[in-house]
């Protein structure tokens, strides 16, 4: 591996652990003094175990301060003990670690909060000698841990019951629910919540600790899909509550439980016969609460404020559209009963301030917020972009509505997690020329000490293949007004022309495009002599609504047509061939691979789709209906959207890949794809990996499966 000869990337050695990058630190976060900046991460002989570290800012020292191995949570193998609940959860979360999952500080005094294996631990000191106190119960397993403001309490869920204990007293535990089974559970996000919502709590503390508020969610109601479910050792039937597009939803209710008087209320519905809404987000507040919801076609966002004593709702504000609305946690309380929020109903996300009327005051910032981060008497930091949106920089903005500046100046990609009531934040910063530069910065001060620093230097794991890398090229193309950012990576080595891969998502929520150090992928794909092109179409995120609108109910065309639109640019690249265009991409990726080559076959002569989806009719409601309305309110739509009527015109060489446990993207989808391919007399070649879900991160399933995508390129393209 750290030979001084150069080496081409190979699946092999890009998705073996460790890998070829360093164990990076993850989930940094300020202690409440600013005296420490805390971190989970691997070591080169277990990557994939996090431990807990922090850095000392007067010693400039990193410090061990508690490893997984102390609570015996250290071995991947846990993974098979985990229960098809926890696995689900796992896979909502994207969660692909073990050891220590997640921390948190707790109120003012330094102790934290640690959650490793299905257990909760108090850390009551940063001293590394210090013990940890188990909180939870043994021998089970709990989840939906949720610790109050002030760290005094803390709550769990086990078995799909609701639990909480005092830190002061840690053998008394209370018990909140009792009837929590297979089909009901309370203190935890519902499959949508976590799964699209990105909302994984169900439980909340009030700020003053005495109100516990929580999530009952029954999915009784919900489909039964059964499906079948295969593994190495066999198979089995699964009767999972999948709420498809158009069908019944999880009924959902908020309560609350008064820890003086030990009883529970319902504050809260989400349908009573009338109305069928999503709770999207819950804020606590000085006495009461706020709530974020939205309708089921999600054109309405309501902020409703819910208080202790009256025991009554009143709402906030109001946001509607003829499209759809989209979710963040930019919801923050200020002073004198303002709320700071975000909106995008002027096409591009900015800030807004919500008064004590209910009056909306709309603040000058960057061109695009992408999130605000914290609050303070005058300003508030967000991250976005005023340039181009491919960068990502961290700004001040005033709350009085007379300006802002940009705080961070270096072209690329800052990320940034700030230390709240203080000037301090913390820059992830890449960018084409630097991996990951990790600083702790001042506002006025600028930056004060770096915390990592990755360079490609000679005992780097990646030196050895650091001679092809390739850095990419940027540009754009126009679309129907639209700007469409492209990144294209030249082949590592150009000998004449060259096979070009069309790498896709295409789909609304993520952004591909950034001007940072890029993917290994990628490399891995240009050191075997292949161009690649990545482009955001209309529909993608970060760029406004009015950029994501066109995408509403026309889902599988404008994307196609953008992308089709982003080949054209190989025509003036003298190391590509056009003619050798080939497709590939994951989730709404694969759906867009099979669109590509079932409408526009004369420009993509070969795709590679993994986990696709074939019908919106068999995907979830909160992602289907947002985009594309009701089934039964436009079947047209949903028709021309579905993979399935345009699949008589695919004439090109087809690679189709899935999971066999997969319970987002369900295999339901490429049976039916093969079916109809099938009937149609079409060839085409499959892969499927048993016990794999949605997200295929096992090491043996990414090494064969690329493995498996290049070969078919190799030979096709």
């Amino acid at each position: 591996m750290h030979a001084k000869t150069s080496q081409i990337l190979t699946p092999e050695i890009l998705f073996t652990p460790p890998g070829l990058r360093p164990t990076l630190p993850s989930q940094f976060k300020f202690s409440p003094c600013g005296e420490f900046v805390s971190y989970l991460k691997g070591t080169l002989e277990t990557p994939t175990t996090l431990d807990l570290w922090h850095f000392e800012r007067a010693s400039s020292s990193h410090v061990l301060l508690l490893a997984a191995a102390d609570l015996n949570a250290h071995a991947d193998e846990a993974a098979t003990e985990l229960s098809d609940a926890e696995r689900a959860e796992r896979e909502r979360k994207r969660q692909f670690t073990f050891g220590i999952s997640h921390y948190q500080w707790l109120g003012k005094d330094g102790s934290l909060a640690v959650y490793a294996d299905g257990q909760a631990y108090l850390m009551q000191s940063t001293d590394s000698a210090s013990r940890p106190l188990q909180i939870t119960p043994s021998p089970h397993r709990h989840s939906g841990f949720n610790p109050s403001a002030s760290g005094f309490l803390m709550s769990y869920v086990r078995d799909n019951n609701l639990f909480y204990k005092a830190m002061d007293n840690l053998e008394n535990e209370i018990r909140v629910t009792i009837d929590g089974g297979e089909n009901l559970s309370y203190g935890l996000a519902d499959f949508l919540a976590a799964e699209e919502m990105h909302r994984f709590a169900g439980a909340w503390w009030s700020r003053c600790d005495r109100y516990l508020i929580y999530c009952r969610n029954d999915d009784t109601p919900v489909e039964v899909s059964h499906r079948m479910e295969i593994d190495g050792n066999g198979s089995r039937t699964v009767a999972q509550r999948y709420p498809y597009a158009g069908a019944t939803n999880p009924a959902v209710t908020l309560h609350i439980f008064d820890t003086q008087t030990r009883l529970s209320e319902q504050i809260w519905a989400s349908a009573d016969g009338t109305d069928n809404t999503y709770l999207a987000r819950i804020l606590p507040v000085e006495n009461g609460l706020c709530m974020q919801t939205q309708d089921r076609l999600q054109q309405n966002l309501s902020l409703r404020f819910y208080d202790f004593e009256q025991q009554n709702w009143f709402e906030r504000y109001r946001e509607t559209s003829a499209t759809w609305i989209n979710l963040t946690d930019d919801l923050h309380e200020l002073d004198d009963h303002q709320l700071l929020f975000s909106s995008e109903d002027e096409g591009q996300r900015q800030a807004i301030v919500i008064t004590p009327n209910n009056a909306v005051r709309r603040l000058r910032g960057p061109s695009h917020v992408n999130q605000i981060l914290s609050t303070n008497e005058q300003t508030a930091l967000v991250t976005g972009w005023d340039e181009t949106p491919i960068d990502n920089h961290l700004f001040e903005i005033a709350l009085d509505g007379s300006g802002y500046q940009q705080l961070t100046t270096q072209t690329g990609v800052h990320e940034v997690v700030v230390a709240q009531g203080t000037s301090l934040f913390l820059d992830r910063y890449s960018s084409l020329k630097t991996p990951l530069r990790i600083t702790l910065n001042d506002m006025n001060e600028g930056e004060l000490q770096v915390l990592a620093e990755e360079t490609i230097s000679a005992d780097h794991r990646y030196a050895p293949f650091a001679q092809h890398h390739v850095t990419a090229q940027f540009g754009t193309v126009l679309s129907h007004g639209h700007e469409l950012h492209y990144r294209l990576t030249p082949p590592a080595k150009i000998q004449g022309k060259h096979p070009t891969i069309v790498y896709v998502y295409g789909g609304p929520g993520a952004q591909k495009v950034r001007r940072d150090w890029g993917t290994l992928l990628v490399q891995l794909f240009a050191q075997r002599g292949y161009g690649v092109l990545e482009l955001d179409n209309r529909g993608a995120t970060n760029r406004g609504s009015l950029f994501e609108a066109p995408l509403y109910k026309k889902m599988g065309s404008i994307e196609v047509e953008d992308q089709l639109l982003g080949t054209q640019i190989l025509a003036n690249e003298s190391w590509a061939d056009p003619q050798r265009v080939g497709v590939f991409g994951h989730s709404y990726g694969g759906y867009m691979t099979l669109m590509c080559l079932s409408q526009a076959g004369h420009c993509f002569k070969a795709g590679a789709a993994v986990a696709p989806v074939a019908d919106w009719r068999l995907y979830d409601s909160h992602y289907t209906e947002r985009f594309m309305g009701l089934p039964d309110d436009d079947e047209k739509a949903y028709q021309a959207s579905s993979v399935l009527p345009h699949l008589a015109q695919l004439e090109r060489p087809l690679l189709l890949i899935h999971g066999m446990a997969d319970d987002n993207v369900l295999f339901t989808h490429s049976t039916m794809l093969m079916s109809e391919l099938q009937k149609l007399g079409k060839s085409f070649e499959l892969m499927t990996y048993p016990g794999a879900k949605h997200s295929m991160q096992e090491a043996h399933v990414s090494i064969h499966r690329f493995n498996t995508i290049l070969q078919f390129f190799d030979r096709v393209l």
